[in-house]
C-alpha cells in the first residue's frame, strides 16, 4: 500500500470521526433533556423499553449517549433494570442508522459535492452563534466531515486489496479470524460506526468480499464490549450492571450470527438484491439490521430472566439513593444528575428526622453515617455537568443548595453534646406536635411514587412555629423562676440549651422539607 493511500486513509477516517463526535453532539443539544424525559416516559415495558431506545440512539446518533441515559434513569431510581435492558436492547438496534446514512447518502445518493458547503456553513454557525443555532452548526458542520471522510476514504481504498485470505484463509474457521479482525478494528477505531463504514467503503471498493464484510462487522459488534467494559471499571452498580448486560448481549450475539451466518447471509443477499444492489453496501446495511435485529429476538423474550442473571452475577450490593450516586451520571449533569441528588437527599433527610426523633425521646444515636452521605452528596452535586441548563434546571438546583445547606445545619446540631430534651409537664403536647409531623414526611417519603400526593410541609411549618413559641414562653418562665430563686441556673441553663437546639433542629427541618418539596422534579 502507497504512502498516499495510507494518509488519505487516516485523513478519511479522522473526518469521519470527528464528523460523528460534531453531529452527536449537536444533536444532542438540539434535543436537550427533553427528549431524555421523552425517553422515561415512554419506557414502561419491554416493547417500549425497545423502541424507545432504538429511536434515541437514531435520534442522536449515539448508542453510547442513549447507555449512559439509561445508566442515569437506573441510578437516579427513575426505571428499574429490566427496564433497562430493555431500552439497552433497543439502543443497540438504533445503531444500525449509521450504515443506512452511510449507504445511501455516501453511495447510493452521493451528496459529497453539497459536503463542502454544508461544512462550511456548519462551522460559521458553531462558531459565531449560540444555542440552538450553534447546535444546528454542529449536526451541518458534522454530516460535511462525514460525507467528506467517506470520499477520502474511497480515494485511499481505490485499487487497494486487503488480503483478508492470507490472514483468515478460507475454511470454517476464517469467519471467526475475521470477527476477531473486526473487533481490533472497533477497539483501535474506538467506534463501531467508524469500524462498519470502513468496511463499507472497502466493500465498495473491492477491496473486501460480501461475506468477509458480513463476518467483520459481527466482530466489530462484539468490539463495542470493550468501551462497556472500561466504563464498568470503577463505575456503582448500576454501571456495572448496564455495561455486564451489553457485554453478555454482543456477546452473545456475535457467536449466534457466526454459528447462523451462512443463513443470515443468504437473506441479506436476497433482501439487498430486492433493493437493486448486487450484492454491495445496501445488503451490508441489510446484514447489519439483521444482526442486531436477530441478538434483539433471541433476548427479548428473556428480558425479566437475563436481567435477574445479571442481577445474581453482580450481587445486590448496597441499594440506596446515596449508593447511587455514580461519578458517570454527574458527568452527564442536566435533570438526571440533579433527580439522583434530590433523591439522595431526600433518604438522608429521612435519617436526620429519625435522628431529632431519638433526642426528642432521650435516646441516643450515631450520626456518622449521615456526615458520610453529606459529604458524598455535596462532591456528587458539586461535579455535576452544567452545561446549557435551563432556568428551571438552574433553579431546581438552587433549591437543592438550599436543602443541603439546611441538612448540613442539621448535622451540625447532632454534634451538640447537650442533653436529650427533656419531655415533661406542659411540653408533651408541643413535642409531640414535632414528632407527628416528622412522622408524616417520613411516611409520605417511603410511599411509592405513583401514591405520593404533595409534601407536608404544612404541618412542618406549623411544628416549627409552635416550638418557636415554646422556646420564648420557656425563656421567660425560667428567668422568672431564677429570679424568684424557685431554680438553679445550672439546671436553667440546661433546658434553655434543649429547648433552644430542639427550636433550631425544627426550624432547619421544615426550611431543609421545604426546599426539597420546591426542588422536586418528576418523582
Amino acid at each position: 500500500m502507497e504512502f498516499g493511500s495510507i494518509s488519505l486513509l487516516a485523513g478519511g477516517l479522522g473526518m469521519f470521526l470527528l464528523g460523528i463526535h460534531h453531529l452527536t453532539d449537536g444533536l444532542k443539544s438540539l434535543a436537550g433533556d427533553g427528549l431524555r424525559r421523552v425517553l422515561q416516559r415512554m419506557v414502561s415495558g419491554r416493547l417500549s423499553g425497545v423502541f424507545s431506545g432504538a429511536l434515541f440512539t437514531a435520534v442522536v446518533q449515539s448508542s453510547s449517549a442513549a447507555i449512559l441515559a439509561v445508566i442515569g434513569f437506573v441510578s437516579a431510581g427513575l426505571v428499574t433494570f429490566p427496564q433497562a435492558v430493555a431500552v439497552m436492547l433497543g439502543a443497540n438496534l438504533g445503531t444500525t442508522v449509521t450504515s443506512w446514512l452511510v449507504a445511501v447518502f455516501g453511495f447510493k445518493i452521493k451528496i459529497s459535492a453539497a459536503a463542502l458547503p454544508m461544512l462550511g456553513v456548519g462551522a460559521f454557525l458553531w462558531l459565531l452563534a449560540r444555542h440552538r443555532l450553534r447546535a444546528t452548526g454542529a449536526v451541518l458542520a458534522g454530516f460535511g466531515l462525514v460525507f467528506i471522510g467517506i470520499d477520502y476514504l474511497q480515494l485511499g481504498m481505490a485499487g487497494v486489496d486487503w488480503q483478508l485470505d492470507r490472514w483468515a484463509g478460507s475454511g470454517p474457521g476464517a469467519p471467526w479470524v475475521l470477527a476477531l479482525i473486526g473487533a481490533l478494528m472497533t477497539v483501535i477505531m474506538q467506534s463501531s460506526s467508524a469500524a462498519a463504514a470502513t468496511t463499507l467503503v472497502a466493500l465498495a471498493a473491492g477491496g473486501l468480499t460480501i461475506d468477509q464484510a458480513f463476518a467483520l462487522v459481527i466482530g466489530q459488534n462484539i468490539g463495542t464490549t470493550a468501551t462497556a467494559a472500561l466504563a464498568a471499571i470503577g463505575g456503582g452498580l448500576a454501571v456495572r450492571r448496564t455495561a455486564l448486560s451489553h457485554i453478555l448481549f454482543n456477546l452473545v450475539t456475535g457467536v449466534v450470527a457466526l454459528l447462523l451466518l451462512r443463513h443470515l447471509a443468504a437473506a441479506a443477499v436476497w433482501t439487498g438484491g430486492l433493493l437493486e444492489d448486487d450484492p454491495g453496501v445496501m445488503t451490508f446495511a441489510v446484514f447489519h439490521t439483521m444482526l442486531k435485529l436477530a441478538g434483539l429476538i433471541v433476548f427479548l423474550p428473556w428480558t425479566g430472566k437475563y436481567a435477574r442473571l445479571i442481577e445474581w452475577m453482580t450481587g445486590r450490593g448496597m441499594i440506596s439513593a446515596v449508593s447511587r450516586l455514580d461519578p458517570t451520571l454527574a458527568k452527564a449533569g442536566g435533570p438526571i444528575a440533579l433527580e439522583a441528588a434530590w433523591r439522595a437527599m431526600a433518604e438522608t433527610t429521612a435519617v436526620a428526622f429519625g435522628q431529632i426523633r431519638h433526642r426528642v425521646r432521650g435516646t441516643a444515636a450515631s450520626h456518622a453515617d449521615l456526615r458520610l452521605d453529606l459529604t458524598l452528596i455535596g462532591d456528587f452535586i458539586a461535579r455535576s455537568a452544567r452545561d446549557a441548563e435551563d432556568e428551571g434546571l438552574s433553579a431546581r438546583r438552587v433549591r437543592v443548595w438550599h436543602a443541603f445547606d439546611h441538612l448540613q445545619r442539621l448535622a451540625d446540631d447532632f454534634d451538640d453534646p447537650s442533653m436529650p430534651f427533656p419531655v415533661e409537664g406542659g411540653r408533651r403536647e408541643t413535642v409531640d406536635r414535632v414528632v407527628s409531623a416528622l412522622d408524616a414526611w417520613c411516611e409520605w417519603w417511603a410511599m411509592p411514587a405513583e401514591s405520593k400526593g404533595g409534601a407536608p410541609v404544612g404541618q412542618l411549618e406549623e411544628a416549627s412555629q409552635a416550638m418557636r413559641d415554646l422556646r420564648k414562653s420557656q425563656r421567660d418562665g425560667l428567668l422568672e423562676a431564677l429570679a424568684g430563686g424557685r431554680a438553679r441556673p445550672v439546671d436553667a441553663n440546661a433546658r434553655l440549651d434543649a429547648v433552644r437546639w430542639l427550636d433550631g433542629a425544627v426550624y432547619h427541618a421544615w426550611r431543609l422539607a421545604d426546599s426539597l418539596d420546591q426542588a422536586m422534579g418528576g418523582s
